[in-house]
């Protein structure tokens, strides 16, 4: 673990005066000295009306719960590496924001090394009425050997693939695109729609997978949800995945695909002519789909919603195992995910400044909003926000029905330790670098190159990963 500690080395001096500087950190002088002042470290693009913002936080969490917060904000591509060499100092933070997506700044990796704090106790003790807001499924993802060390944001709790149909095509041609589900159901659509528009109808970039229903535990290895739910395995030789790249082989030699997937940015695709292309999302997600492709677009569900750890926790607020205020930030995560009236001022700004009401839960954007566009999946609870101009009225119905309905994993709250095989992982995932565009794109023969594949992921030490697991993954389950 950690020890809390003075620092004194030129190194960690200066990191810490890039981190208060990079994030427009405030001066503690500007608090009551009475008055409990947090540091909370999020990421996005640092924001205009950042400390605007924070001071009317403050003005309004010291009347209500005692407290102010310092918000600092850590542009995208710093924040791993910032946030990371601050947590190796053992430096000490209140609240920060971590995702099961993040490089060094994981939540899975930084939790078990000692970097976040044990909340288990304040969860079932002071904040009962802050693990009682989220869906149980959220703190089964967190739990980590029977701790928790993080609170979700209460979102969209599954990660799932969906077709995307571009709606012109889709009105032109009458496609039934609610029956599209599978590579089959697409094909001769995909068939239809080249010989009728003379393009590729599916536009591919190298981030497809042919998703099924697998849960990687870590690297490629885990759970083949279609198959053994005892057995751990391979992401890449299940017949699933085998069936999927051989049919996807098949459309790139029939002209369906675009000829240079394995290269392709998904971001490329503006100004394209296409009919269909995929994308993760969560069902509320279709207009930042549409605005991302810059044409008007429906989707399908191509795969069930399954709650993995990875997904429970893809995004979160973690309180520093060094804060020397964890009640006190756990009063105001507390705040964050019950306060309705918080959390809209934390995600969407200053009332007459960055928005106007329209009704008592819905709001219209003001010129300013530009000046304070937050990512404010990074914490709380969607279902005390506002309704912006343009969602729909039921929005929050829908995706508690969406939480609700998703399943769980098996391996939901099973966390690998991959202390005893980390070389191996390194090599496999370097492996997989190799092969998995070309063959996930079906611009290489699949048989022939995931044969080429297992060989060397098994010289990597593949088997290695898969006794481990299924040793601790056989022993979780008892």
């Amino acid at each position: 673990m950690f020890k809390r500690k003075k620092v004194f080395g030129v190194a960690l001096l200066a990191l810490s005066a890039v981190l208060l500087t990079a994030c427009g950190g405030k001066k503690e002088d500007a608090k009551d000295s009475d008055t409990v002042n947090l540091t909370w470290y999020m990421t996005g693009i640092p924001q205009k009306d950042i400390e605007k913002v924070n001071d009317a936080v403050n003005k309004y969490t010291k009347d209500k719960y005692d407290l102010t917060v310092t918000l600092n904000q850590i542009d995208w591509g710093e924040y791993d590496q910032k946030m990371s060499a601050l947590v190796n100092a053992g430096e000490s933070f209140d609240l920060a924001f971590t995702a099961s997506w993040l490089g060094g700044f994981n939540y899975l990796t930084n939790a078990r090394k000692g970097g976040f704090l044990d909340i288990t106790d304040y969860l079932n003790g002071d904040n009962k009425a802050l693990k009682s807001e989220l869906d149980e499924k959220f703190w089964q993802g967190a739990e980590i050997d029977g701790k928790i060390y993080v609170v979700p944001t209460q979102k969209e709790i599954a990660a799932t693939e969906f077709f995307v149909f571009n709606k012109e095509l889709v009105d032109k041609y009458k496609v039934p695109y609610e029956d599209i589900k599978t590579y089959a159901d697409l094909e001769p659509w995909l068939k239809k729609i080249k010989e009728e528009e003379g393009i590729f109808p599916w536009y591919m970039s190298e981030g497809y997978k042919n998703p099924y229903e697998f849960d990687e535990l870590n690297t490629s290895v885990g759970i083949n949800l279609e198959g053994d739910q005892d057995k751990i395995t391979d992401y890449y030789f299940e017949k699933p995945y085998e069936e999927r790249v051989t049919k996807v082989r098949e459309f790139m030699n029939a002209g369906y695909i675009n000829e240079n997937a394995a290269l392709a940015k998904q971001t490329d695709i503006v100004g394209k002519d296409w009919f269909v292309t995929s994308t993760v999302m969560g069902p509320l997600d279709t207009a930042t789909v549409k605005d991302q492709v810059k044409k008007d677009v429906v989707v399908t569900q191509m795969t069930d919603s399954i709650v993995t750890n990875a997904s429970a926790v893809g995004a979160g607020t973690v309180v520093g195992a060094n804060s020397e205020h964890p009640k006190e930030a756990m009063k105001l995560l507390e705040a964050v995910n019950t306060d309705p009236e918080l959390m809209n001022l934390l995600a969407y700004g200053i009332e007459g400044t960055h928005y106007e009401k329209t009704g008592d839960d819905t709001i219209k954007w003001l010129d300013a909003h530009s000046n304070y566009t937050t990512p404010y999946y990074m914490f709380g609870s969607y279902f005390n926000l506002y309704h912006a101009e343009g969602a729909q009225a039921d929005e929050w119905d829908v995706l508690k029905e969406y939480n609700a309905n998703a399943t769980p994993s098996p391996a939901l709250g099973f966390n690998f330790d991959t202390t005893s095989v980390s070389t191996q992982i390194a090599a496999l995932n370097n492996v997989q670098e190799e092969f998995k565009n070309l063959i996930n794109t079906g611009s290489v023969d699949p048989k022939e190159n995931l044969e080429k594949m297992e060989t060397k992921m098994k010289a990597a030490g593949l088997d290695d990963v898969v006794n481990e697991m299924q040793k601790q993954y056989d022993e979780w389950k008892k």
